[in-house]
């Protein structure tokens, strides 16, 4: 057990239990971070035994890690070498092979599988996440917090469809269907590029705006992903609702890629921050209902990604994400969302563990 970091790259091992049925290689590869993972598998029991941080700027692709990884792994044990390799990747995938959407590279499975002589997939980074719902602990704290709904009560999930909505950089959204023995298959969706629905003064005003800056009817991502708190931003500084100062003026200053993260950081300091983050959390629980009141997802709704992790108060402050969720014009829809949970996944290694469940799921 241990940490080990040099210049931008970080190895942690994480469990000296290394005796397990199958050994994986996972990854997480985006235009950021490179994260790698060996897991152990044991009766679909996912163990993190080590995983490894680069700076993607810092690597030319992504087999040097890997190679990298294995070497250290297998001079720990003999028994690390994995069996199975499974990276997730933020690009469309096909024919096993990802052109990365913020990265120039190409992570062919077929030419790390010839290279590594260990059979690799590749698949998103969003189906990542859904291979990883089923084997979430929701009693875990450290990986789930639990949205109470407006009421206090907090519903266990039953069988049915589990709903997975990442806002990211965009909007991701996917499912899961119930297969029988405990089992779901997961699939993909461009929900996130869904028509967009306001529902008060602000977002009919800004609805109307992104209307003059697209000339088209605008979908969810606009509004509810990183590229939404920029919109939501640049929408009450031309409308002038926003105070100068000098958090502002750093925001303004800064790369419209860096202002997701300013606002994020600054909405418990500054008024205009916070308000920019209350209307994207109401846009996402609105979004969440109506999602919800298409799939009926018993088997509980998981928002995905950072933006949600770090402001999980919000969320919970006067129930303003759950209010926005719950809301119909239906009574009876309403009081079906009230029956369904909703969690928010904090575990940061998330497409890791689902890279690996996915591994066991896809490759035979």
């Amino acid at each position: 057990m241990g940490i080990t970091e040099d210049k931008g790259k970080k190895i942690e091992w994480r469990s000296e239990d290394f005796d397990h049925n199958n050994i994986i290689l996972a990854g997480d590869i985006g235009g950021t971070n490179t994260n790698l993972a060996v897991l152990g598998e044991k009766k679909g029991k996912f163990t993190m035994i080590v995983e490894a941080h680069w700076q993607s700027s810092d690597v030319d692709d992504v087999m040097a890690p890997i190679k990298e990884l294995i070497t250290i792994v297998t001079k720990k044990d003999k028994r690390l070498n994995p069996t199975k390799i499974c990276i997730s990747a933020a690009g469309p995938v096909a024919n096993n092979s990802c052109k990365l959407t913020n990265l120039s590279w190409e992570i062919d499975g077929k030419k790390l599988t010839k290279e590594l002589g260990i059979e690799t997939a590749i698949i998103n980074d969003f189906l990542a996440i859904s291979y990883a719902i089923p084997i979430l602990d929701l009693e875990n704290a450290a990986r789930v917090m639990k949205i109470p709904h407006c009421d206090g009560t907090i519903t266990s999930p039953k069988e049915g469809v589990k709903l997975v909505i990442g806002p990211g950089t965009g909007l991701g959204v996917g499912y899961l269907v119930p297969i029988g023995n405990g089992k779901y298959l997961p699939f993909s969706s461009e929900g996130g590029h869904s028509d967009f629905a306001a529902f008060d003064s602000i977002t009919w005003e800004l609805k109307d705006y992104m209307f003059s800056k697209l000339d088209i009817k605008p979908g969810v991502e606009p509004f509810v992903s990183g590229q939404g708190l920029i919109n939501i931003y640049k929408f009450l500084m031309d409308k002038k609702k926003i105070t100068m100062c000098d958090v502002i003026n750093e925001i303004e200053a800064a790369d419209d890629n860096d202002k997701p993260a300013l606002i994020s950081k600054y909405s418990h300091a500054n008024e205009d921050c916070r308000m920019i983050m209350c209307t994207f959390v109401k846009m996402l629980g609105n979004f969440a209902g109506s999602l919800s009141a298409i799939m009926l997802p018993y088997g509980g709704v998981f928002i995905a990604g950072g933006i949600s992790t770090k402001n999980e108060e919000i969320f919970l402050r006067d129930n303003l994400f759950m209010k926005q969720f719950e809301s119909n014009y239906k009574t009876v829809i309403s009081d079906i969302l009230k029956q369904i949970p909703v969690y928010i996944i904090r575990d940061y290694s998330i497409s890791l563990y689902g890279a690996a469940n996915a591994a066991m799921n896809i490759m035979k």
